[in-house]
């Protein structure tokens, strides 16, 4: 019962215990209901800012796993590109040799980078979500993209150029020096200028040395004539082959020689042994390709390095 702001509760306990009657001023009530409820709506805020908080998280920590793969998947991608660069540079790099045999001039090299203009505005905007560290390395690996795609296709081009002309200048590939004339061994010195081994000076090294163990194969390089087999005071045993078209070749140093003046050699017949004759400190072949009298670079010839 409410009387005069005071409000009356009657407790009735079990058994045999007699009614209580508790008065509480209505001020009161209405205070405890107030602060009941305002505890309950900042418990629930809480519970509520919290759930949030702890969504917010999970989501950060979600884009944070996934950034670390995109990362991770941009290096790997990095790494990809860099790899297909080396071999797009070695195909350019075999395909001026293939041009040589062709009789073709080489391939410009601002041809090779295949430049284009203007920028990818597109492409651009659509990473101006993304953190500008990423976004470069993003643009980058596009434009090395579409760089490669379009080496591929002028390499495609070349390719059919260079079959064209061969299959109509078979001869002439005979008689270009394009074998390694040792299937073993390593290049230990190559064409220019370099320390001489003997007299420790600065000198002109005019061919290529493939060190290799005495007694191994010499191929003749391409088809030809034997124009000289003897010793040399520098060269020791050599052998000397015209192949036509202003090519001669020349191995040097040989432990033996395997074919006479005036003998017809073909393209992968053997001609010598490796070995140390001659001005020479170690077995090795030493191979040098004469161009119209000029002797050039061999492995600008050599297909297979």
């Amino acid at each position: 019962m409410i009387r005069d702001k005071i409000l009356t509760f009657l407790y009735l306990p079990d058994g045999s215990h007699e009614p209580r009657a508790f008065q509480v001023r209505r001020n009161a009530v209405w205070a405890l209901a107030a602060t009941v409820l305002v505890s309950l709506g900042a418990s629930g805020w809480a519970v509520l800012g919290h759930s949030s908080r702890m969504k917010d998280a999970y989501l950060v920590e979600t884009l944070a796993n996934q950034n670390h793969e995109l990362r991770s998947e941009i290096d790997l991608l990095t790494g990809e590109l860099e790899t297909l660069k080396r071999q797009v540079a070695q195909n350019f790099d075999f395909q001026n040799k293939a041009r040589i045999i062709a009789n073709l001039e080489d391939l410009d090299r601002d041809v090779a980078e295949v430049g284009v203009g203007g920028p990818q505005m597109g492409f651009a905007q659509s990473l101006s979500s993304i953190d500008a560290k990423t976004r470069d390395r993003l643009f980058t690996a596009r434009g090395d993209i579409e760089k490669l795609l379009r080496q591929a296709r002028l390499q495609s081009r070349d390719y059919e150029e260079i079959l064209s002309h061969l299959e109509s200048a078979n001869d002439q590939i005979r008689t270009t020096p394009s074998l390694r004339p040792v299937n073993v061994g390593f290049v230990s010195s190559r064409f220019g200028w370099r320390m001489d081994p003997i007299s420790g000076r600065r000198a002109m090294h005019r061919g290529v040395d493939f060190s290799a163990r005495m007694g191994t194969p010499v191929y003749a390089t391409a088809d030809g004539v034997v124009t000289y087999s003897g010793v040399e005071r520098t060269y020791g045993n050599v052998v000397e082959i015209s192949h036509g078209s202003g090519f001669v070749t020349r191995f040097a140093h040989l432990q033996r020689r395997l074919v006479q003046k005036g003998q017809k050699v073909t393209r992968g017949d053997v001609v010598g042994r490796v070995g140390s004759t001659g001005r020479s400190t170690f077995s090795h072949l030493h191979y040098e390709i004469e161009r119209n009298g000029e002797r050039v670079d061999p492995l600008r010839f050599v297909l297979v390095d």
